[in-house]
């Protein structure tokens, strides 16, 4: 089979369900996973997935959901092995490239500050200026909360079947309620959305969706086989993701069938994995399915760092995807690996000419030296533990954009 396939079916795909597809059966994500990621709600993530099934299969039939399945696992398998990749792929980015790239490596800029004094101390409102200056304010955006963080806020105040979600586009906030019961809080959600955005001059069209119609449709054995098996593995998810120790799930097969790797912390206690273990198989157990498992192990600092790149995602996206339409940027995509951070930031800005680079040089200047003073924060430093980062932004070409020393 031609690896193009792949490729040419995931191209009849928009863009939310195309990056939904590839975190479910590339990438291996969950279903909550890909809802915190694009970020639309779990209920939303299953139907974006499902409808992508029929386009995927480029027929429209009905057929066992395991089978699509297989087929896909094996037009991966070929994709990674067929396409030249080197390790920035292999890294797990969300960008397949079908030419190896070459990146060359681009010496830290030292960033510093020309701070005023006045009357012998420091003038803290020229220094606000300065940073505002500098780019997004990403650390303000982490501590007071933006559009992105709303979901988070909705849920911690118990309203959990309830869910947002911005379409920069259209300048709109979409809120859907997924279940009867929760449409009966819709006005005290709106006052607390109203007041969430006001606090932070947001400005959004709120949009409200309901997603809880029942469609009385007869399912055959092999529509309710597969929606059990996704229940069991939704449940157990969320039972292995409780725990402060995960890090991630990775799929494979061997001669026995299907098997999914839990990785955890190494500093897992043996009485703690034995409890996690026992609990995956009584869930497997209650839903007298079959589910292979093994348990391996990644070093602690790995989920340490997982954990703390999760927590700061939303107010990056926030800042650069969200923050301002100048900086064109389409994805942000934090990694850590052999001890150091990475911060990749992808734009649409060119610099192909002479009159492209001195339009847009100095937005990449400011998009980095944003970032380099949110990550000096001490609060931020504490929870990477101190590690060294590279910070790299990347052009319209997809090459990554070379700063003056």
């Amino acid at each position: 089979m031609d690896s193009s396939i792949l490729l040419t079916r995931l191209g009849l795909l928009d863009e939310q369900a195309r990056l939904a597809f590839l975190l479910k059966y590339y990438y291996g994500f969950s279903y909550k996973k890909i809802a915190q990621y694009l970020p639309i709600s779990e209920r939303k993530a299953k139907q974006v997935i499902y409808s992508s099934l029929i386009i995927y299969t480029n027929n429209g039939k009905l057929v066992p959901i395991h089978h699509i399945e297989d087929v896909i696992k094996k037009e991966v398998s070929l994709l990674k092995s067929s396409l030249q990749l080197n390790q920035v792929t292999e890294k797990k980015t969300l960008h397949i490239e079908t030419s190896k790239r070459s990146w060359r490596k681009s010496p830290v800029i030292i960033l510093t500050l020309l701070v005023l004094f006045a009357g012998g101390s420091i003038n803290q409102e020229t220094l606000g200026k300065t940073r505002v200056s500098l780019g997004p304010d990403v650390y303000k955006i982490y501590k007071e909360g933006g559009v992105l963080q709303l979901g988070r806020e909705i849920q911690q105040k118990g309203y959990t079947d309830i869910y947002t979600y911005p379409e920069i586009e259209n300048n709109t906030l979409y809120v859907q309620f997924v279940t009867p019961e929760s449409l009966e809080n819709k006005e005290e959600v709106t006052v607390l959305i109203d007041s969430y955005l006001k606090e932070r001059d947001l400005v959004y069209e709120i949009k409200y969706e309901e997603v809880n119609q029942v469609v009385d449709v007869e399912l055959t054995e092999e529509q309710k086989a597969a929606n059990k098996q996704m229940e069991m593995e939704q449940e157990i998810f969320e039972f292995v993701t409780s725990t402060p120790y995960y890090y991630m799930q990775s799929f494979g097969s061997d001669p026995s069938g299907d098997s999914t790797e839990i990785i955890l912390s190494e500093s897992i206690p043996e009485e703690e994995e034995t409890k996690l273990k026992d609990g995956i198989k009584n869930i497997i157990k209650k839903y007298d399915l079959e589910w292979n498992f093994s348990i391996g192990k990644v070093g602690a600092d790995v989920v340490q760092m997982e954990n703390a790149i999760w927590g700061i995602l939303p107010a990056l996206g926030e800042a650069y995807m969200f923050g301002g339409k100048k900086y064109k940027v389409y994805d942000v995509y934090p990694t850590y690996e052999d001890n150091q951070l990475k911060f990749d930031i992808y734009t649409e800005l060119a610099f192909t000419t002479e009159e492209d680079m001195a339009k847009n040089m100095e937005t990449a200047k400011e998009l980095k030296r944003s970032l380099q003073l949110f990550l000096k924060h001490e609060d931020i430093q504490s929870q990477f533990n101190y590690v060294s980062y590279v910070i790299k932004i990347y052009g319209d070409n997809r090459k990554e954009v070379e700063f003056d020393t």
